[in-house]
């Protein structure tokens, strides 16, 4: 039983592929059943749906349609992931200072025109389906928090996942 109002707490154990909620709403881990390895794409794609098995849209939780944490457990990796992309804070204030025209030409600002077109204006909903863009650095034992917010809840769903 949780012993803190906070949003990001968490109780429970990780599971595989899908993370089930009180309102009968249902995370899946879209590629869960990939093969993980290190250096390749991660495959962290999950799909919000109701109890009927219908899409579920998502209301903006910090400007985003979910935000997902990455910890391996032996502490060695642990990283706070956007479904835009993550960038250092030094990173995106060194970004924030550039003009459009000054980044155009390089790939960096394809990713600034994404992660502006991934947060619409609020109030509002998201597609309840979203990935965010991932390696895996080392093998070993991982756990995937994956917090988003619908209907006025933060919900926070927790994977595990074996890499190699």
């Amino acid at each position: 039983v949780p012993t803190d109002a906070d949003d990001a707490m968490f109780v429970g154990a990780g599971v595989g592929s899908t993370a089930r909620f009180d309102d009968g709403s249902v995370l899946a881990w879209d590629g869960v059943t990939t093969p993980h390895v290190t250096g390749a794409d991660a495959a962290l794609t999950f799909t919000l749906r109701d109890a009927k098995g219908a899409p579920l849209a998502v209301e903006p939780y910090l400007g985003m349609a979910a935000h997902a944490v990455v910890v391996r457990d032996d502490g060695g990796v642990y990283v706070h992931l956007h479904p835009a992309g993550t960038a250092s804070p030094a990173a995106a204030q060194a970004l924030a200072a550039w003009t459009p025209e000054a980044v155009s030409h390089l790939w960096i600002g394809d990713a600034v025109e994404r992660a502006q077109r991934a947060m619409p204006a609020m109030p509002g909903t998201m597609p309840g389906v979203f990935s965010f863009p991932y390696a895996f650095p080392k093998a070993g034992r991982y756990r995937v928090w994956v917090q988003f917010r619908h209907g006025h809840v933060i919900r926070t769903g927790a994977f595990d996942v074996q890499v190699r």
